[in-house]
């Protein structure tokens, strides 16, 4: 294996886990959270607390990093590296990437590729995972550019919530999609692709969401692709657990993980009930 020339630098909603950052020398800028008049910077506080906010209906707000700790990002990943790509989420979800384009304009080193995950949550966990991969293999940031590009495309976020209310009052929906999502019983599914979010299906109840996401995989699986599917929640783990075990019926064809609780920053938007799978294929 040659020896990795780029460094990563991605942001702290992307959850990956503390040991596999420090071994693959990640740096992570964090997003902070603000619930009430408290200030917390995520990926240091206990994500239980924005789920009791939102269920006690206490505002919950999200604030982007600062030019500043990217800079300080940049220049720690050069110092190792002899260029850095920082993966970020998507624009249409938050501030971080014009922060992170900021901070890249004010340092002025051609070195620093930015790039918009157009993902979310576990989204961004499989895109910097692939990524890694990728650049271990001995790839420069121009290839691993291109290569992010095609596993953009063959990959999207499917999700479900409680109600799209949440979703409205942060601006992510319009009123008259969180008005038709919200009608009695009906459990919304949303698909969030290439940073586009859209309400896709509507169903009756937990149970048949969890199908809706099963069968998006079986017909992934039956078209002859490998598929790679990760799961994260807000509230959801034992559903979650229940998803994992129907993935893992459909065969070898499928590479199914739990990453874990959606990141605090992107709880507090999504809101409760939220659970859903990240799924590529190849």
């Amino acid at each position: 294996m040659d020896k990795r020339k780029v460094g990563v630098v991605i942001d702290s909603t992307f959850r990956l886990e503390e040991s596999y950052v420090k071994e693959n020398d990640i740096t992570v800028v964090p997003l902070k959270v603000i619930i009430g008049d408290q200030e917390y910077i995520d990926g240091f506080f206990d994500s239980d607390l924005v789920v009791k906010a939102l269920q006690e209906h206490v505002k919950v707000k999200t604030s982007q990093p600062s030019p500043d700790l990217f800079i300080e990002a940049y220049k720690h990943q050069l110092e190792s590296f002899e260029e850095v790509i920082c993966l970020t989420l998507s624009k249409s979800l938050s501030g971080t990437l014009n922060s992170a384009n900021l901070a890249q304009t004010i340092l002025d080193d051609n070195h620093v590729t930015v790039i918009d995950s157009e993902s979310t949550i576990s989204g961004g966990y499989y895109l910097t995972q692939r990524l890694i991969e990728f650049l271990n293999e001995g790839h420069s940031a121009r290839e691993a550019s291109v290569y992010l590009e095609q596993l953009k495309d063959q990959g999207s976020l499917i999700f479900t919530v409680d109600n799209l209310q949440t979703l409205f009052d942060n601006g992510r929906l319009s009123r008259l999609q969180a008005a038709i999502g919200n009608m009695l019983r009906i459990k919304p599914i949303l698909r969030f692709r290439r940073g586009v979010l859209e309400v896709e299906q509507k169903v009756r109840g937990f149970s048949k969401a969890a199908k809706y996401l099963v069968d998006e995989v079986r017909g992934m699986v039956d078209l002859g692709k490998k598929a790679f599917v990760r799961i994260a929640y807000v509230d959801k783990s034992s559903e979650a657990k229940e998803l994992e075990m129907e993935l893992f019926q459909l065969g070898d064809q499928v590479d199914v993980k739990i990453t874990g609780l959606i990141s605090p920053v992107i709880s507090a938007h999504v809101g409760l009930g939220g659970l859903g799978i990240y799924l590529a294929f190849e």
